[in-house]
């Protein structure tokens, strides 16, 4: 009785993580739903706009003070780093079999925004990136396998990180991503009090997305994760049937 217990157990939790992986789908398609229904406005109409009125804009990131990313060292409005650590873990399968399996864990993460512009044919609105999703482009994805030593350290954000992560430690993985200035950039976001687009002053809670892919590219990759989402929860569903199923037979055997 305990086996099938344990079956259907695993069985609800896979299909508890369908549920969840389809609420990730839904939230992806809706942002391309968004984008679809959004008009791009001017960049001089939008400071005329009602606070809150979702509006969405293209052309070039311009800004008078941008920042310099720590590992690239690239200029640029907005960065990302981080130090991620890969290692080996061991547990037991269902089977009570020993595994081991590849893992990570972010170890330093630094992000920074600076004020910007998009700028069009029309002039230029400005943008407070902050509480919006940032897809940045990445200018840095470097693996370091670890010596052993457990000597190295990382200074991030102004914190000093060791990288001391014991044997199973395989290494660390260095990421860094940005919005490059003078280069184009996509806003769909919400128009502030003050005129420009932001989130922290206006009444809006729809979305708020910054881009350096034009619309129809980012519009592709949301697609294609929903669609990834989907084939990962129909594997899951199958998982969890039989997981159910045998678990129902075993407590049938039981009785």
């Amino acid at each position: 009785m305990f086996l099938a217990i344990i079956f259907l157990a695993f069985g609800v939790l896979a299909w508890v993580a369908v549920g969840v992986l389809f609420y990730f789908r839904k939230k992806a398609l809706g942002k391309t739903d968004v984008m679809r229904t959004t008009e791009t406005s001017r960049a001089s109409d939008v400071s005329g706009m009602s606070p809150g009125t979702l509006v969405e804009v293209k052309g070039a990131l311009r800004c008078e003070s941008p920042l310099t990313s720590e590992m690239s060292e690239e200029t640029c409005a907005y960065y990302l780093s981080q130090v991620v650590r890969e290692y080996r873990e061991t547990d037991r399968d269902a089977d009570g079999d020993l595994k081991t399996r590849r893992r990570t864990e972010v170890v330093a993460s630094n992000e920074r925004f600076a004020p910007f512009a998009v700028e069009d044919e029309s002039g230029a609105i400005g943008v407070k990136a902050e509480d919006a999703e940032v897809d940045a482009l990445e200018v840095m994805n470097r693996f370091e396998k670890d010596d052993g030593s457990g000597g190295g350290s990382i200074s991030l954000g102004g914190f000093t990180v060791n990288l001391g992560g014991g044997e199973q430690t395989i290494g660390y993985r260095h990421v860094e991503k940005i919005l490059p200035v003078d280069a184009p950039v996509y806003v769909l976001g919400p128009v502030g009090r003050d005129g420009g687009i932001s989130a922290s002053d206006a009444d809006h809670t729809g979305r708020f997305i910054i881009s350096y892919r034009s619309e129809e590219q980012l519009e592709k990759k949301y697609k294609k994760d929903a669609l990834v989402l989907a084939l990962i929860a129909a594997g899951l569903f199958v998982f969890g049937l039989i997981f159910v199923g045998v678990g129902v037979a075993a407590a049938v055997g039981a009785i």
